[in-house]
């Protein structure tokens, strides 16, 4: 259906038959129901004019009830359908008569037509973002008596319309051609007409929704549902496969019948509001809403399948992508990243690791926050066997889990994690948790972490919860630690033919209920140990050793070894074991560096 000027005549509908029913009433008088039908003073569907329009074939539901105008109980008319005639005329079927002539019938019209049962307090809603005339929901509500006189019904937007506009910097040298733009937000609500006005109460959870482009300009306008919280982000996506995200600072107003407006300007490295702001109004006059500015997002690269982040929005973006099936897209890092107000579902399951190379280029990434009750549970769900990550540097973590496999950098590790560090806080009350991972079965080289780490079950340790048959080289940890058994201060237990070279801790306490299985390494070992060392309230390097063979912890006690004796002899392990990594001390405990 195409938007006309097409001004409604007052029509009417000449109806002979009543529906048969059982839920209806009969008649007690045949006089016929004549109604006209108006959208008010406003358009329909997404774009801006301000005629009333409705248009051949266009069908409408009517209901029609005697009792009170909120309890539908004692239906005359159940749902039928008028159909505009190419002559101006409605037809109608089944058709409607009056029940009495004295009692106040109770009329409710629906636009687009209802199909099939209807549950008139709960009416389930779903925004076709493909489909904006029948998304666009119109309703009327009225009262009337047989007068002799048409029912009016006069029908009002439901919904909301958010209406995008691009400008374009003068850096710029040509305006750039724009893809999409979409928005986060809710797409499924319920409607109870038997509320006068009509209410919409949006359901939780968000998808991505497209808004169709108006033809006109750089303008974009598409049907919302109102009245929904947490609509805050508007993505622009650029034909050259880079995207710009317009993050509100608090939720984006939408209002039933009324239509938000938001200005962006848009330059080569974020989008700005212009001096319109947003602004929110019926569709002839409005208020205003403050505004801020939004920053690229990300953009990829088809030919080498790697997605560039400048945002947690579109490291956000990343994560589904991966989650989605396409785990061996390469991510990498070009800002300093904020996760404050991200709900973060980590990167990569146990069915679908994540196989592409994650480089964090030392950019640091803030705030991340996560409490699931999930396996794998941290930054990275899982790191498949090819899957690297590399250069990350976490501050400011807050991860808690309820299951198995809890770390800041990944919940499980099968491939390589090299040059990450992670602080903050990490907690979890299953087992195997671990500052950088909670299990590892690859090679974690040159990482560290601080700040606390707790666990209520055992295996918790400064670097891995567990190590099976993985390399774990060049690592340090300065957190307190916590475990009820098999703890240590870099990893909880290692199993199988697992090296351990070079790794210390020192600074924070490692502690546990069960001391014997509580080490300032290790808490308990399988694996192979060399030239580690230890610094803290524990006086065994290893709480249990089940290796059968002579492994290399010491603890520094600051007169017969010291962290200086300690850095020549991990250098020398790093020296013979071929690394890229030594240790410098430059300060009261060595630090990493690579050659």
């Amino acid at each position: 259906m195409n938007i006309k000027n097409l001004l409604l005549a007052t029509t009417a509908i000449l109806l002979a038959a009543c529906s048969t029913d059982s839920d209806v009433l009969p008649p007690q008088d045949l006089g016929q129901i004549r109604v006209t039908a108006s959208v008010g003073a406003m358009t329909r569907v997404a774009h801006s004019g301000n005629s009333t329009t409705f248009e051949t074939n266009d069908r409408i539901s009517v209901y029609a009830w005697l009792g009170a105008d909120n309890d539908m109980q004692r239906l005359v008319v159940d749902n039928s359908i008028n159909t505009l005639g190419g002559d101006g005329t409605w037809t109608a079927e089944p058709q409607m008569l009056w029940a009495d002539n004295t009692s106040d019938h109770y009329f409710l019209g629906i636009y687009p037509e209802r199909n099939g049962a209807t549950d008139y307090d709960a009416d389930p809603y779903t925004l076709d973002f493909n489909n904006q005339t029948a998304s666009d929901l119109l309703v009327a509500r009225t009262t009337a008596k047989p007068t002799g006189s048409a029912v009016k019904l006069e029908f009002e937007h439901v919904m909301a319309k958010l209406v995008v506009n691009l400008s374009f910097r003068n850096e710029w040298t040509t305006a750039p051609e724009v893809a999409s733009v979409t928005a986060t937000a809710c797409t499924e609500a319920t409607v109870n007409y038997l509320e006068n006005p009509v209410e919409v109460t949006p359901a939780t959870g968000q998808n991505l929704v497209v808004i169709p482009f108006t033809g006109t300009s750089a303008s974009f306008a598409g049907i919302m549902i109102p009245g929904q919280s947490g609509f805050r982000t508007i993505n622009v996506t650029l034909e050259n496969g880079k995207v710009y995200t317009y993050t509100h600072p608090s939720g984006i107003d939408l209002q039933p019948g009324r239509y938000t407006t938001v200005n962006l300007v848009l330059g080569r490295d974020n989008i700005k509001l212009d001096d319109a702001g947003i602004n929110v109004s019926d569709w002839e006059n409005g208020t205003s809403i403050d505004g801020a500015e939004a920053n690229e997002a990300y953009s990829y690269d088809s030919n080498t399948k790697t997605i560039t982040i400048y945002s947690g929005e579109g490291l956000k973006v990343a994560a589904d992508v991966v989650n989605s099936g396409d785990t061996d897209i390469n991510i990498i890092l070009d800002n300093d990243i904020d996760l404050s107000d991200i709900d973060w579902t980590p990167i990569g399951t146990e069915s679908r690791p994540y196989t592409g190379t994650f480089d964090g280029g030392t950019y640091t990434i803030t705030g991340l926050t996560v409490n699931q009750t999930r396996e794998n549970v941290g930054l990275i769900g899982c790191i498949g066997s090819n899957g690297t990550v590399k250069n990350v540097k976490l501050e400011n973590v807050n991860i808690t889990g309820d299951g198995y496999f809890v770390g800041g950098v990944a919940g499980t590790n099968y491939g390589t994690i090299e040059n990450c560090s992670v602080d903050g806080t990490l907690t979890n009350n299953r087992h195997y948790l671990g500052g950088v991972v909670g299990n590892n079965y690859g090679s974690i080289i040159g990482c560290s972490s601080s700040g606390t780490i707790t666990g209520t079950s055992p295996n918790v340790g400064g670097i891995g919860g567990q190590s099976v048959g993985g390399t774990i080289m060049a690592c340090y940890s300065v957190a307190n630690i916590k475990g009820r058994s098999s703890s240590g201060g870099v990893l909880g237990q290692t199993n199988r033919e697992t090296v351990v070279i070079a790794c210390y801790h020192a600074k924070g306490n490692v502690t546990g209920e069960q001391s014997r299985m509580i080490g300032g390494v290790i808490g308990w070992n399988y694996g192979k140990v060399t030239a580690c060392y230890w610094e803290n309230n524990q006086e065994q390097g290893i709480g249990e050793n089940q290796a059968g063979t002579t492994f290399e912890t010491t603890k520094v006690d600051g007169t017969g070894v010291t962290w200086q004796k300690a850095v020549a002899a991990m250098n020398t392990a790093l020296q013979s074991a071929g690394s890229g990594w030594h240790y410098v001390l430059n300060g009261a405990l060595p630090t990493l560096e690579e050659k």
